[in-house]
Order: structure tokens, then sequence, then C-alpha cells
């Protein structure tokens, strides 16, 4: 699950030892959001997860925004050819292992655009994150 924070987070990324770098293709259409897949565009479709938690937790006079739900790849759909009304996104994905259940993810779209988020495997891992939030 991914979990979102408003507060200033005292992490860099980049200063860290064992971050890793990944990229990614998207194209945003009318249609849907389409993942490059080796060398073919894909369909994402909205995967929803089971998990019974609130999707605001505030802990310690901070606030965090938990998504369960995440995209996945419909390998049955693919976007045969590119509609004029679209937009290609070039994503840089920096990770970073915070700990056993902590992840930490810094994600650039085309070199601008910047958010940021953890990742967690279980939603008891969320104290945790208030090592790194001021």
């Amino acid at each position: 699950m991914k979990v979102y924070t408003n507060s200033i987070v005292k992490l860099t990324i980049e200063d860290q030892d064992n971050f890793q770098d990944s990229y990614e293709t998207y194209i945003y259409t009318q249609n849907g959001i389409y993942k490059k897949y080796k060398k073919h565009f894909f369909l994402c479709e909205l995967k929803k997860n089971n998990f019974s938690h609130p999707e605001n937790v505030s802990l310690d006079n901070k606030t965090f925004f938990i998504e369960t739900d995440r995209l996945e790849i419909n390998k049955q759909k693919l976007l045969t050819s590119i509609p004029l009304n679209c937009i290609f996104v070039n994503r840089l994905i920096k990770r970073c292992c915070l700990g056993e259940n902590v992840e930490y993810i810094k994600e650039i779209d085309n070199d601008h655009y910047e958010s940021c988020y953890f990742v967690l495997n279980d939603f008891e891992s969320i104290k945790n994150i208030g090592l790194y939030v001021e």
C-alpha cells in the first residue's frame, strides 16, 4: 500500500547508498492509461484491494493518506494506434529500502513533476514512517 504525507520528509533519496533507478513509459488518453510493457502499450486497470484501513490516518500530529488500490496491466487490451490527443509520460522511479517493511519512492514525470511516497507491506509499519517525517 502507498502512504502519502503532506509533512516534510527529512530523507533525500539521492544521498542513500542503496537506491535503484528504473524507468516506465505511460500514455494518457481519453480511453484510459496505457503502460509500456516490452515493446507494446497495454491498458492499465485499477485493481481494488480488500483492506479495511481508513484512507486518512493521524499519528503524532502528522496526517497520512493511504492508497490501497493500484494500477495493473491488462495484457488482453493492447493499444493498436496512438490517439490524436494523448500525453506521453516518461517516469523515472527511484526506490530506497528503509527497513524490512518500508520503502521510500520518488517518481519524476517527464523530468519535471515530482511525487514522493512510502510503500508498506502491512499497516503496522506506518509507525516506522515517523522517523523520516518532520
